[in-house]
Order: C-alpha cells, then structure tokens, then sequence
C-alpha cells in the first residue's frame, strides 16, 4: 500500500508536505504546482488515505456502527436499511454487526467497535446486554439503543409500546368475537416478546377469557419443529392464533404448508408484515411498527451526540397500526 513518505520520496519533497495536500490544508503554504505534482503522482501510485490513523488525530471516523440480534430477521433488515439511509446523507458509513443474540459476542463486538474508534453505536441489545452497554457508555461513545429497553442503563431508547400494542389489537380481535386465541411466541426472554405475552394475557382476562389463556414457546434454533409437533392440537382448536414476531409466524406458515395443521379459516395474527409470506387468501391481521421513523429518529439522536449537542437520554416510543383483511 502507496504511503504519503513514498510519494514524498518520488518527488524529492518532505511528508509534511504531502500530508499539507493531501489533508486539505495546503492553500497558502503550498505552491500551487508542487500541489498539483502531488495530487498527480497519488493517484498515478493508487494513494488511499488511511481513516483509521486519520481518526486517530482528528477523532473522528465518520464511521458508526448498528448492531443487530439477527440480521435475518426482516424487521431489524429494514431497520438497518434505512438508518444507512439516514447516515449516508451526513457523510457516515455505516457498519452492521450480528450479535446472534449472544451476550458474549455482544460485549466482543462492542470492544472491538470501541477500539477501532467508531463515532457512535446504535445496538439492539441482548437479553443480558446490559454490562456491554454500560462499557459503552463509560468509554463516551455515543449511544442509542433500538427495539429493547434495558430499564438500568442511561442510553436513549427508540422503539414501540410492545403491550399496549398487543393487548390493544388482541381487545379489537376479541371484540369480533375471537374467544379461543393461542399465543405463539419464540422460546427467549427479551422485553419485547415478554410484554406482548403480558398484553395477549390481560386482553383475555379482562375479556373474562383467563381459561383460554394458551401461550406455546417455539425454540430460536434447533427443535422448533418438534415444538410446532407438540402444539398442533391447541392450534387446531383454536379460532385466532396470535404470533407475537414475524420469524415464529414464517415457521408456522411453512409447517402449515407441509402439513395443513392451521385450518384455513382460522385467523392468523401478527407483529411485523407478514403478507409477502402468504400463500392463498385467508384472514391475516398485522401489527405494523414504523421502522423507517424509528431509524431516522435513532440516527438523529446518535448524530446529536456525536456533534456534542446538550443531551439528556430519553425514551422515544413510536404508536403501531392494525393491519386487517383478507389476504
């Protein structure tokens, strides 16, 4: 790799000069044709500057970094999607980390993120993410973090009412004359799933419906099938099944296709679009979250701390829509 002392030795001229032009700061301290004999001969020797030792004296990046759970979940897919949207017209890149919801990796990736000097973090915490979050902070790096709320750390917080938005959708389902709805949910514990649960719950005791309560955990990784097995009955048996996340829905939708096990007029709700996974027409509601307002709303705090603007961390949380017909 071309270094600005080879282009210095090709032009019998000092680094500092070099460094002059190519830093931008030469106007008035360099001639106009030493200049343009170094621009010239940079690119002839495929010069790139350096960011990383770049940051190192300036202190900063332009670079930040998203960490996810899962990358292949759509929603946070989307999510980093369009917070790269929003850096990209301030000048940042931005760079996507998979913590695969383990707290180890997370807390590796976040070190690593700090050393490598990135302007500012936006994390999807891990069930346990909380101490990684906290080396963050202590390390004053900018932080947001996104969909999970972790009660005992001081970061600013975007994301939606999980409750409020399951047990409303869950009263107006109940409302149609829905009684025997089974909750489908992934076998994790994090806030978002845990508060949709709760919702579904107090929706159905309130509605007098605490004996038809019926919650069925579905592993993240290997099993699921097994477990989708075990449930198939009560899903039969049930008028509405509620999927508390989109990928605990794409797995039923492919086990149904395999076996038929979910009647066609029963029906199928969910967190997250889940249109372009069906199949046939059939009733399908949704809880849709605004992941593009979200996303520009975390980058808009992350830049206001990056630039050393007065803040005071705060918790933003976004309404969610029903999404009803059939589809």
């Amino acid at each position: 790799m071309t270094s600005m002392q080879d282009i210095a030795d090709r032009l019998n001229i000092s680094k500092s000069t070099v460094s002059l032009v190519l830093s931008g700061k030469s106007d008035g301290r360099v001639s106009e044709a030493v200049k343009q004999q170094v621009l010239k001969t940079a690119k002839e020797m495929d010069y790139h500057l350096n960011e990383l030792a770049r940051s190192l004296r300036v202190g900063s990046s332009n670079l930040i970094s998203v960490i996810v759970t899962d990358i292949s979940n759509e929603f946070f897919g989307q999510l980093t999607f369009n917070i790269q949207e929003e850096a990209k017209k301030a000048g940042y890149l931005v760079l996507t980390i998979n913590s695969n919801e383990s707290d180890e990796e997370f807390e590796q990736m976040s070190r690593i993120l700090i050393s490598k000097k990135v302007d500012g973090i936006i994390a999807v915490p891990t069930p346990d993410g909380a101490a990684a979050l906290k080396m963050i902070l202590d390390q004053n790096v900018p932080l947001v973090t996104v969909d999970r709320l972790c009660e005992n750390v001081d970061a600013d917080y975007v994301g939606v009412d999980n409750y409020e938005a399951a047990k409303s959708a869950m009263q107006g389902l109940l409302a149609e004359g829905f009684k025997k709805v089974t909750l489908v949910r992934l076998d994790i514990d994090i806030p978002p799933l845990n508060e949709r649960q709760r919702g579904y719950e107090d929706a159905m005791k309130e509605a007098g419906l605490a004996s038809n309560i019926k919650c069925h955990r579905i592993r993240f990784g290997e099993g699921w099938e097994d477990d989708f097995d075990n449930a198939k009955e009560s899903l039969k048996a049930s008028d509405a099944v509620f999927f508390s996340s989109r990928r605990v829905f794409t797995q039923a939708m492919s086990m149904a296709n395999k076996t038929g096990r979910l009647p066609k007029d029963q029906c199928l709700f969910c967190f997250d679009d889940v249109l372009p996974y069906m199949n046939g027409s059939r009733d399908v509601r949704y809880i849709e979250q605004p992941v593009a307002e979200m996303a520009r709303k975390s980058f808009e705090l992350l830049l206001s701390q990056i630039q050393g603007k007065e803040h005071t961390p705060g918790r933003y949380v976004f309404p969610t829509k029903c999404i009803s017909g059939k589809f």
